[in-house]
């Protein structure tokens, strides 16, 4: 047995200052003469292309700005250190929901999607974006163009569907991932030190409310050795050992887990309308108090509506999640037909289009192995006795890390040597980013169940819920498996697979010359750059809360030139993945969109 130490930069909320972060690894590696492998960013990440993502983005219109993003994005800057993120809760959501399942971003940054697995170098990565909000969290994803109002924050708001997936992974894993806080994880660690940098943070921790429900729900299933957040913008730091549980009597219990017993599998009609009326109902019991020093969590200019508690109510246009909505299609499919050039027209597009149509018109042969393979009732039937693997190590404690946002004088990112053992080529010196055998499993698995409008998400019949506290709803090994063994057979036949650097930009960004303080005329604030802190991204001064304001430049208000840019954009990205795995791309409905232009915002 080898070992091997992988040396991974942990880093907080991002808020766009790629330049400052990447400048700051560089240093500690100048200074330490190690190399960092592997770069993780917990949130806020703010991968913003053009005016339209700015217009997505779930800010306050005072502190949009382009940052320094789509100088990735378009390849005149590249990151020096492989990056991986998850989502937060300030993003730009159109441009996250291209990626649902994870990918490329830019090159090099790789975006962990709503939620999942990969491995880098031995290690088991799990990730979950967005943030906890109770009135949200039961509903499917219903948001679609044009994003306003409430549909601009509620894409940052975790998924019940996105936890169920992830509740699913039988094996250890290394690290997860999440922008907001497991909650209760204050108290195993200084909570008066806590409290002490953060006061208003004492009434949430009074009330066991302080950070994410359904982040607690994972750790106390997942256990993995790491748990890396960000969000409340301080370093914090706590250790859960392997006999500790940070579920106990007074535990929040969450929608739609709360609400359907171990032998309810007859009643989910009934349970589906009461998880409707407590997802309408209740109010949001995590947040990050108040702190007139940070950005208000999930508010809004006037123009964005005052729907900020409840989303609109969308007609059903999902399929019957009852039926197969998910085809076994053989890899040896011809390869997609990219395009080159940017996306910019709807003539482009209307081609891609066309182009995708054609990738999916199978022949004879191909559309009777489809049929064949798909799945029937019998895939689904329980044992009397199933089995749940568990996916705690033994002994093993979990290590949790909090860090702050990008700023001077701010504890916001953090170098960790983690050893892994097991068997690796050492001749192998440039590490990348895989996939998790398990985790495509997983994902074949649970597609059929997508929720794709604003109902509820049951979990559904053949997943049991487990005996112990807290009860959740789990696949039997089993199934896990049957779907391993295709995913083994048809995709990881040769041995590991390399997550592809297939990235291709699809989107239109501003010219070279933009500032990365431009907000082309959306910010409501009439000063600039320096809204963020002592220095701007602009790089020049400012400051916020001190009686001082720094009008910045005439530049940054200067209006969009040219056309202005899609709400969604085709990914070739995401199409590869779902052709890959035998999937119908269902969330970003790509069809509906092509004639969709900003123009109708």
């Amino acid at each position: 047995m080898s070992k091997r130490t992988i040396r991974i930069a942990v880093e907080g909320c991002c808020h766009g200052m790629l330049d400052d972060i990447y400048k700051q690894l560089l240093i500690k590696q100048e200074q330490t003469g190690k190399k960092i492998d592997l770069l993780i960013i917990c949130g806020d990440f703010q991968a913003i292309r053009n005016i339209t993502d700015l217009k997505c983005m779930s800010c306050p219109d005072k502190y949009k700005q382009i940052g320094g993003f789509h100088r990735y994005y378009t390849g005149e800057r590249r990151a020096p250190i492989l990056t991986i993120f998850v989502g937060g809760n300030h993003e730009a959501g159109n441009h996250m929901r291209e990626l649902y399942y994870g990918g490329w971003a830019a090159p090099n940054i790789f975006y962990m999607g709503g939620s999942s697995v990969v491995r880098f170098g031995g290690l088991r990565i799990g990730g979950v974006s967005g943030i906890f909000k109770d009135f949200d969290f039961a509903k499917g994803y219903y948001e679609h163009p044009p994003f306003r109002g409430h549909s601009r924050a509620s894409m940052h708001h975790v998924r019940s569907f996105e936890i169920f997936k992830m509740l699913q992974v039988r094996t250890p894993l290394d690290i997860v991932v999440s922008h907001d806080w497991p909650q209760k994880i204050e108290r195993f660690g200084d909570t008066a030190k806590l409290l002490a940098k953060k006061p208003f943070f004492k009434a949430e921790v009074d009330r066991n409310e302080l950070g994410s429900q359904a982040n607690a729900l994972l750790l106390e299933r997942l256990r993995p050795k790491w748990w890396f957040s960000a969000h409340l913008h301080v370093r914090f730091t706590a250790k859960v050992s392997s006999s500790e549980t940070i579920y106990n009597k007074g535990w929040n219990a969450i929608p739609p887990y709360n609400n359907i017993s171990k032998n309810d599998a007859a009643g989910l009609d009934g349970v589906q309308a009461n998880i409707a009326s407590a997802s309408a109902n209740t109010v949001s019991g995590a947040g990050a108090g108040t702190n007139s020093d940070e950005i208000t969590i999930d508010s809004f200019s006037s123009d964005e509506g005052a729907d900020s508690q409840q989303a609109p109510v969308v007609a059903s246009s999902s399929p019957n999640r009852n039926e197969t909505s998910r085809t076994r299609i053989p890899l040896n499919l011809p390869p997609p037909k990219h395009t080159a050039n940017i996306a910019t027209t709807n003539d482009e597009l209307t081609q891609y289009s066309e182009n995708e149509e054609e990738q999916h018109d199978l022949p004879p042969k191909i559309k009777e192995e489809v049929n064949e393979g798909a799945p029937s009732k019998d895939d689904f039937v329980i044992s009397k006795e199933p089995t749940f693997s568990n996916p705690h190590v033994p002994g093993r404690s979990t290590e949790f890390l909090a860090l702050d946002k990008c700023l001077p004088r701010r504890q916001f990112m953090e170098v960790i040597d983690v050893d892994v053992d097991g068997d690796y080529d050492p001749n192998v010196k440039h590490l990348q980013l895989e996939y998790d055998p398990e985790w495509l499993a997983i994902l074949r698995l649970c597609q059929q169940y997508t929720p794709t409008d604003d109902m509820p998400f049951i979990p559904p019949r053949n997943a049991v819920f487990t005996g112990e506290k807290p009860s959740v709803p789990l696949f039997p090994d089993h199934l896990i498996s049957q779907e391993l063994e295709w995913v083994n057979e048809n995709v990881f036949a040769d041995g590991p697979v390399f997550i592809p650097p297939n990235f291709v930009q699809m989107a239109p960004a501003p010219p070279r010359e933009t500032p990365d303080s431009a907000h082309f005329g959306l910010a409501t604030r009439d000063f600039g750059s320096g809204a963020r802190g002592s220095r701007g991204r602009g790089g020049r001064s400012g400051s916020r809360g001190q009686g001082r304001q720094n009008r910045g430049n005439w530049q940054d208000a200067q209006p969009w030139q040219g056309q202005l840019p899609y709400f969604l954009y085709p990914s070739p990205q995401t199409d590869d993945f779902c052709r890959m795995l035998g999937l119908q791309n269902l969330l970003t409905r790509r069809q509906q969109y092509d004639n969709l232009t900003s123009s109708s915002s």
